[in-house]
């Protein structure tokens, strides 16, 4: 099975989570030691998430400032709709 680079990182969280399974896995081998693109995608990739799983876990915010937040979040989106977006 040839896959395409659109297969590829939709397999990306698959791959970094040791999931594909054994045929899906050499195609996916495969397309990343033939196509430079998505070779260094994927290095990037795991390098993302390795820097991200040493990052310190935050508590969650205070209640009042989540609900301003959102509040803030939530009328953008009625501009962005209103907008016609």
């Amino acid at each position: 099975m040839r896959m395409t680079c659109d297969e590829f990182r939709e397999l990306l969280v698959d791959h970094v989570g040791g999931e594909l399974v054994v045929e899906i896995r050499e195609s996916f081998e495969t397309h990343r030691t033939g196509c430079s693109n998505c070779g260094f995608y994927l290095e990037s990739y795991t390098h993302t998430v390795r820097i991200t799983r040493l990052l310190r876990k935050h508590s969650p915010l205070p209640g009042h400032l989540e609900a301003k937040l959102r509040a803030i979040v939530d009328g953008q989106r009625g501009e962005a709709g209103e907008s016609g977006g």
